[in-house]
């Protein structure tokens, strides 16, 4: 389950955040992860490094470090299918089961 939410949700902030920092409100209006799933995806994005918080004239941003600007995060879709943190955790399962599920 956890596994299927970090490919969906971790990839659909990731899309959001490639043009530059992002208001966490407005992120979070604009990612269809309502809640603890948010907040749990963006935590999971800020521990393996590929996002970072920041705080600029009182809002909180989001953006995305070195590190996520060269991964290849497209984990369940396009040319790295199964591939990433979260192997064999998306809709491709290609080995190591139950990492996340």
């Amino acid at each position: 389950m956890y596994g299927r939410l970090m490919g969906i949700g971790g990839y659909q902030i990731l899309e959001s955040l490639k043009n530059g920092p992002v208001k966490i409100s407005q992120l979070r209006n604009s990612v269809p992860l309502y809640g603890s799933a948010f907040d749990f995806v963006l935590s999971q994005l800020m521990v393996t490094g590929l996002v970072r918080k920041f705080e600029k004239d009182g809002e909180e941003y989001v953006e995305i470090t070195e590190l996520g600007r060269n991964f290849p995060y497209q984990w369940g879709y396009g040319p790295y299918q199964g591939f990433g943190p979260y192997y064999g955790c998306g809709p491709h399962h290609h080995g190591h089961h139950g990492n996340w599920w």
